[in-house]
Protein backbone atom coordinates (compact mmCIF):
# COMPACT_ATOMS: atom_id res chain seq x y z
CA UNK A 1 0.00 0.00 0.00
CA UNK A 2 1.10 3.47 -0.85
CA UNK A 3 3.31 5.46 2.16
CA UNK A 4 0.23 7.94 1.99
CA UNK A 5 -2.38 6.29 2.36
CA UNK A 6 -1.42 4.36 5.40
CA UNK A 7 -0.26 7.26 7.30
CA UNK A 8 -4.03 9.17 6.34
CA UNK A 9 -5.62 5.70 7.60
CA UNK A 10 -3.31 5.77 10.76
CA UNK A 11 -4.31 9.74 11.17
CA UNK A 12 -8.28 9.17 11.29
CA UNK A 13 -9.69 8.32 14.87
CA UNK A 14 -11.50 5.32 15.43
CA UNK A 15 -15.43 5.59 15.67
CA UNK A 16 -17.43 5.74 18.73
CA UNK A 17 -19.92 2.98 19.20
CA UNK A 18 -23.11 3.95 17.39
CA UNK A 19 -25.27 1.70 20.54
CA UNK A 20 -25.55 3.21 23.93
CA UNK A 21 -25.83 0.01 25.09
CA UNK A 22 -22.30 -0.77 23.81
CA UNK A 23 -20.61 0.55 26.98
CA UNK A 24 -23.24 -2.17 29.36
CA UNK A 25 -22.24 -5.02 26.52
CA UNK A 26 -20.99 -7.35 28.93
CA UNK A 27 -23.39 -6.90 31.26
CA UNK A 28 -26.43 -7.40 29.35
CA UNK A 29 -24.55 -10.52 27.59
CA UNK A 30 -24.26 -11.69 31.03
CA UNK A 31 -27.91 -11.38 32.15
CA UNK A 32 -28.91 -12.78 28.76
CA UNK A 33 -26.55 -15.69 29.57
CA UNK A 34 -28.25 -16.25 32.93
CA UNK A 35 -31.31 -16.22 31.23
CA UNK A 36 -33.10 -13.15 32.09
CA UNK A 37 -35.96 -11.80 30.04
CA UNK A 38 -35.73 -8.72 27.84
CA UNK A 39 -38.15 -6.65 29.99
CA UNK A 40 -36.25 -7.47 32.90
CA UNK A 41 -33.21 -6.44 31.41
CA UNK A 42 -34.54 -2.95 30.05
CA UNK A 43 -35.85 -2.28 33.60
CA UNK A 44 -32.37 -3.63 35.24
CA UNK A 45 -30.73 -1.02 33.33
CA UNK A 46 -32.94 1.91 33.96
CA UNK A 47 -32.63 0.94 37.54
CA UNK A 48 -28.87 0.68 38.11
CA UNK A 49 -27.86 2.79 35.38
CA UNK A 50 -30.11 5.24 34.31
CA UNK A 51 -31.01 3.87 31.29
CA UNK A 52 -34.12 4.24 29.48
CA UNK A 53 -34.24 1.89 26.64
CA UNK A 54 -37.19 -0.54 24.39
CA UNK A 55 -37.60 -3.96 24.33
CA UNK A 56 -37.08 -4.39 20.71
CA UNK A 57 -33.60 -2.31 20.42
CA UNK A 58 -32.29 -4.76 23.87
CA UNK A 59 -33.12 -7.83 21.65
CA UNK A 60 -31.76 -6.36 18.17
CA UNK A 61 -28.27 -5.50 20.47
CA UNK A 62 -27.71 -8.55 21.88
CA UNK A 63 -28.65 -10.51 18.27
CA UNK A 64 -26.10 -8.96 16.58
CA UNK A 65 -23.61 -9.17 19.52
CA UNK A 66 -24.48 -12.61 20.94
CA UNK A 67 -23.05 -14.74 17.64
CA UNK A 68 -19.27 -14.84 17.16
CA UNK A 69 -18.26 -13.64 13.52
CA UNK A 70 -16.95 -16.20 11.57
CA UNK A 71 -13.81 -14.71 9.06
CA UNK A 72 -13.69 -17.82 6.58
CA UNK A 73 -15.70 -20.40 6.52
CA UNK A 74 -14.75 -23.75 7.92
CA UNK A 75 -13.88 -26.19 5.51
CA UNK A 76 -16.91 -29.18 5.55
CA UNK A 77 -15.51 -32.68 6.94
CA UNK A 78 -16.83 -35.37 5.85
CA UNK A 79 -18.24 -37.32 9.31
CA UNK A 80 -17.74 -40.89 9.06
CA UNK A 81 -20.35 -43.68 9.50
CA UNK A 82 -20.45 -45.47 12.96
CA UNK A 83 -19.63 -48.96 10.60
CA UNK A 84 -16.53 -47.84 9.84
CA UNK A 85 -15.62 -45.88 6.40
CA UNK A 86 -18.24 -44.59 4.57
CA UNK A 87 -18.45 -46.33 1.10
CA UNK A 88 -17.07 -44.91 -1.98
CA UNK A 89 -20.16 -44.01 -4.34
CA UNK A 90 -20.92 -46.60 -7.15
CA UNK A 91 -21.70 -45.60 -10.43
CA UNK A 92 -25.28 -45.88 -11.78
CA UNK A 93 -25.83 -49.24 -13.50
CA UNK A 94 -26.92 -48.89 -17.18
CA UNK A 95 -30.40 -49.39 -18.14
CA UNK A 96 -30.78 -51.93 -20.78
CA UNK A 97 -32.00 -51.27 -24.20
CA UNK A 98 -35.01 -53.01 -24.98
CA UNK A 99 -35.82 -54.27 -28.54
CA UNK A 100 -38.32 -52.70 -30.71
CA UNK A 101 -40.89 -55.76 -29.90
CA UNK A 102 -40.09 -55.38 -26.09
CA UNK A 103 -40.88 -51.89 -26.50
CA UNK A 104 -43.70 -51.82 -28.25
CA UNK A 105 -45.16 -54.23 -26.16
CA UNK A 106 -44.11 -51.63 -22.89
CA UNK A 107 -45.85 -48.93 -24.37
CA UNK A 108 -49.24 -50.95 -25.44
CA UNK A 109 -49.21 -52.39 -21.83
CA UNK A 110 -49.36 -48.74 -20.33
CA UNK A 111 -51.47 -47.64 -22.72
CA UNK A 112 -53.53 -50.21 -21.77
CA UNK A 113 -53.43 -49.05 -18.13
CA UNK A 114 -54.44 -45.35 -18.91
CA UNK A 115 -57.95 -46.97 -20.53
CA UNK A 116 -61.08 -47.64 -18.47
CA UNK A 117 -62.84 -50.62 -18.33
CA UNK A 118 -66.28 -51.30 -19.41
CA UNK A 119 -67.24 -50.79 -15.79
CA UNK A 120 -65.42 -47.89 -15.87
CA UNK A 121 -66.89 -46.69 -19.21
CA UNK A 122 -69.15 -43.52 -18.66
CA UNK A 123 -73.00 -44.54 -19.85
CA UNK A 124 -74.83 -41.65 -21.82
CA UNK A 125 -77.21 -40.20 -20.17
CA UNK A 126 -78.52 -37.98 -23.26
CA UNK A 127 -78.09 -37.98 -27.11
CA UNK A 128 -77.33 -34.88 -28.21
CA UNK A 129 -77.86 -34.50 -32.48
CA UNK A 130 -77.84 -31.56 -34.43
CA UNK A 131 -81.10 -32.47 -36.35
CA UNK A 132 -83.12 -33.64 -33.23
CA UNK A 133 -84.19 -32.31 -30.37
CA UNK A 134 -82.13 -33.67 -26.89
CA UNK A 135 -83.80 -36.34 -25.64
CA UNK A 136 -82.86 -38.81 -22.50
CA UNK A 137 -82.04 -41.97 -23.08
CA UNK A 138 -83.85 -44.74 -20.78
CA UNK A 139 -80.97 -47.36 -19.48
Amino acid sequence: MNEDFQRIIDEVPDDEPRSCLEPYRDVILRWRRQGRSYRRICKLLGDKFGLKVGRTALHEFVWRRSRPRKATPEPEVEQPTSLGEPEPMQPATPVPKLSAEERAAQIEFIRSLNQPTLEEQPKPGWDFDLDKPRTIQKL
